[in-house]
């Protein structure tokens, strides 16, 4: 488990449908979270253990353009698209990461206004490409800002997270080896989660596996 794992995000292509998936599996009925302006998304919230949550993200219907998780609406029903990771320097990371040849952007700055109308902020480091949500994103949070799972409802844990296969991050370990998939090892990130109704399982979309080798 991450140990400093800040939130898992559900998609879904309406928020309501969120809603009452994951009340479904967990017995907790999540509370609505406030808009990202300019991203195209809402989100409703789960607590998720200690200074974690579980957010379920779905389209904005008061926003006129998605930027953000393009793929919501096109979603049969609700599954895991991404994780974040929680940081204290963001600019720094995203240096280091740049450095290993991973492609990133950010660090850019974000908020949202809840209901009680206190306005949260916080600035994200994403991968260009994050495999559809099965390699983290990166977050940190302004110092004035309560986090998220200080008032999330529910009571749900995190009992494991791992994915399964490989993936590819960075540039070749040595010259003249390409890169290859494998669709028969799928790639897939599962979250094990114990709710009110017991253990479930959220999983992303498979991916096939990939490596390095020689011609």
């Amino acid at each position: 488990m991450p140990a400093e794992l800040d939130h898992l995000i559900v998609g879904a292509r309406n928020l309501d449908e969120g809603i009452a998936y994951l009340e479904k599996l967990s017995g907790y009925r999540a509370t609505y979270g406030g808009a990202h302006p300019g991203r195209g998304t809402r989100n409703a919230l789960l607590k998720l253990g200690h200074h974690a949550y579980l957010e379920i993200l779905a389209p904005d219907p008061q926003q006129h353009a998605l930027l953000w998780h393009k793929q919501l609406p096109t979603l049969e029903e609700p599954r895991l698209i991404g994780w974040a990771e929680r940081m204290n320097d963001l600019d720094s990371y995203a240096a280091h990461l740049r450095k290993k040849g991973i492609d990133v952007v950010g660090p850019t700055p974000g908020s949202r206004t809840r209901p009680d109308g206190e306005t949260l902020r916080w600035k994200t480091l994403l991968r260009a490409d994050d495999r559809d949500g099965i390699l983290p994103f990166y977050i940190e949070w302004d110092s004035a800002s309560q986090h998220p799972s200080d008032n999330a409802p529910g009571g749900c844990l995190l009992v494991d997270i791992h994915r399964t296969g490989s993936l590819v991050e960075g540039s070749p370990p040595q010259p003249g080896l390409h890169l290859r998939q494998n669709p028969n090892k799928p790639v897939q990130l599962r979250a094990t989660i114990a709710g009110q109704l017991g253990e479930f399982v959220l999983a992303s979309k498979s991916i096939p596996s990939e490596f390095w080798m020689s011609r």
